[in-house]
């Protein structure tokens, strides 16, 4: 155990055992020494030279020093040895002699530290009571003025170390509550950011497992009902099944990349960029599928997929209206397009899906909508898992996510993302 526990132990928990320091033993040695000596030379001072008290007195003096190597591992045992010591020395001294030890600031210092006021005080109060009592009685000739005087100044030396004990030990404790909780907090966000990131490695892995197995899903139906038919056609279905697998793996292999580099990650993450390509590769499965960009994206020649606004025109260049976004918000847009598709693909089969993406003065929206389904689900019991993970996606950039049917046995998919709070938003 090292001191610094040693000491928040003995604060918090006063009959907790403390250990005897290397300090302890050199103060005691010092008392021992010291309060002997000053004895002497107090007696020196007196006419006709030492007195044969200074004998009797220097044993108890010197067995108080040598009681304060307990101050702190035995505060309790130290004062009853301190303070006997004391009122020894005070009745071995000749009436008119005041002499005494200085043990009991030390002694008092430490029952301030290790023990509550509520306890202490009474106790040192009446043990300075009965010293003064002793005192006045070996005393007793001179004025009662004296004696009052004496007795309080006897009750401060025990009372006042001890607040000045009480107030140090008050001022560690408070110190090391703080650590506790700064230590506390530190592991709340600790715990805090794992579970994020727990969170953020699911819903890329579900992400990017959902979408090409509902591919694969797909690919795999329409193989079943035309090997027999037309054997061609099954032929490019399997081929385009194996080229869905391998994307798959990829795709994996990329979420696996998460664990090794955020950096790498973050530079490999999906866009906006990306949606024409995402389309353009669920068409490629045979799947009726739209994206209609409101000039956003621009043109990207080569991809089979056609871009037009809202009202069926050719975009131009996009490079003034492209939406400025935090990398989280682009990865985010792209996601939920991608879940949402796949949602589609595994519920509403056959289905025709419409992306629509739109910019208003302060927001940026996404709407996935597909019609009815003209086969059965592929998965009619559905977990709601890509809802969530949708929804979980636009809260952590500061959006909104609804999603539910519509007029026609049709289902809606709408991201509002708050351009303003999307490109403040700093990357994780």
């Amino acid at each position: 155990m090292s001191v610094d526990d040693n000491a928040a132990m003995s604060l918090s928990d006063p009959t907790s055992p403390v250990s005897i320091r290397r300090n302890d033993v050199l103060l005691a040695l010092a008392f021992a020494v010291v309060q002997p000596t000053v004895a002497f030379l107090a007696s020196t001072s007196v006419p006709a030279g030492p007195r044969p008290w200074f004998a009797a007195t220097a044993i108890p003096l010197a067995a108080e020093g040598l009681t304060l190597v307990l101050w702190r591992s035995r505060p309790l045992l130290c004062q009853a040895l301190v303070w006997s010591a004391e009122v020894a020395t005070v009745l071995l001294l000749p009436a008119g002699y005041f002499g005494t030890g200085y043990g009991q600031l030390v002694v008092s210092f430490g029952m301030g530290m290790r023990f509550p006021l509520r306890r202490t005080a009474p106790l040192l109060t009446a043990l300075s009571l009965a010293y003064s009592a002793v005192d006045i009685w070996r005393r007793s000739p001179e004025p009662w003025q004296l004696h009052m005087v004496n007795a309080l100044v006897t009750l401060a030396i025990y009372l006042v170390p001890m607040l000045g004990g009480a107030a140090l030990a008050s001022s560690r404790r408070y110190e090391h509550f703080r650590q506790e909780l700064q230590l506390r907090e530190h592991e709340r966000q600790l715990e805090s950011a794992l579970i994020q990131e727990r969170r953020r490695l699911a819903g890329e892995l579900h992400d990017v497992a959902a979408h090409h197995l509902a591919g694969i899903v797909v690919q795999a139906a329409a193989l079943e009902r035309l090997i027999d038919r037309d054997p061609q056609t099954a032929r490019e279905s399997a081929q385009q099944l194996r080229r869905q697998a391998k994307e798959t793996l990829s795709g994996l292999r990329s979420v696996v990349g998460l664990l090794r580099s955020d950096e790498e990650a973050e530079e490999s993450s999906p866009g906006l960029r990306d949606l024409p390509e995402l389309v353009a590769s669920t068409r490629a499965l045979g799947v009726d599928i739209e994206l209609f960009d409101g000039g956003l994206l621009g043109d990207k020649p080569g991809d089979g997929t056609t871009h037009t606004t809202s009202g069926g025109v050719p975009s131009g260049d996009a490079a003034a209206c492209m939406p400025v976004l935090s990398q989280r918000a682009d990865t985010a847009v792209f996601r939920v397009a991608q879940q949402a598709i796949s949602n589609a693909l595994q519920h509403a089969p056959g289905a025709p899906i419409t992306v629509e993406l739109r910019r208003t003065e302060d927001s940026l929206e996404l709407t996935v909508l597909n019609g009815p389904a003209h086969r059965p689900s592929t998965d009619p019991g559905g977990g709601g898992t890509g809802l969530t993970v949708m929804r979980e996606r636009a809260d952590a950039v500061g959006g909104s996510l609804h999603a539910g049917p519509v007029e026609g046995s049709g289902w809606r998919v709408r991201l509002v993302l708050p351009l303003a709070q999307g490109a403040q938003e700093e990357d994780a």
